[in-house]
């Protein structure tokens, strides 16, 4: 069967105080996520080399929600994520996403490798070919538009894409229902639900051919 990949890391990571500090904060919301994430996920989000992170997904489903918790949790500072498709060439390790190799894991590297060299932060791409086109060029927009967010905007924006109702945003985020409406309005949050919902479908497609 066919994975989705992920592979993270830091943007300026060397530039940060207090690293060590961070990391190990960076460490717990990434265990927060795989609590939350549960059988989604075949192998757990990991610290793996320096400030690089990794998971493996079985069911994309829930891959943006995390995504954006992730990076609201750490904000200011920025993660890079590339997600490729593709099956894997060993077991798959459910205790720690280490020790894999694959075809899914190469693209998600070479990909990664690309964002850095085009500043950009989100990446997909599920074949060998250079882009996967809508997908990748949504995300590539997504990238900037997503450079100037606060925290709060990426925290309004993974519980949308959790399905959480106004309600509930405002009641997670400690904002009014007016701020998450107008946090909605302003970056078209809905829109971008729909666009990431449809992604996130075409890869569990992408990888049930796999």
């Amino acid at each position: 069967m066919g994975y989705t990949v992920i592979i993270a890391d830091l943007v300026a990571s060397r530039r940060l105080p207090a690293r060590a500090q961070f990391q190990r904060r960076l460490k717990t919301v990434l265990q927060g996520v795989n609590a939350r994430a549960g059988r989604a996920l075949a192998s757990p989000y990991t610290l793996t080399l320096g400030d690089e992170f990794q998971a493996v997904y079985r069911d994309a489903a829930t891959v943006f929600a995390d995504l954006m918790s992730i990076q609201a949790q750490i904000a200011p500072v920025q993660a890079r994520f590339a997600l490729a498709t593709g099956p894997l060439a060993t077991t798959v390790n459910a205790a720690q996403a280490i020790g894999m190799d694959g075809p899914a894991f190469h693209r998600a590297r070479a990909l990664l490798e690309r964002l850095k060299d085009e500043r950009r932060l989100f990446g997909v791409q599920t074949t060998d070919a250079p882009d996967w086109t809508l997908p990748g060029g949504a995300l590539a927009v997504l990238s900037g538009i997503t450079e100037g967010w606060l925290p709060k905007r990426f925290e309004v924006f993974a519980g949308l894409l959790a399905g959480a109702s106004r309600p509930e945003l405002a009641k997670k985020t400690g904002i009014t229902v007016r701020a998450v409406n107008k946090n909605i309005r302003a970056a078209d949050l809905d829109e971008w639900k729909r666009i990431l919902d449809e992604i996130a479908r075409l890869l569990n497609e992408e990888t049930k051919t796999r």
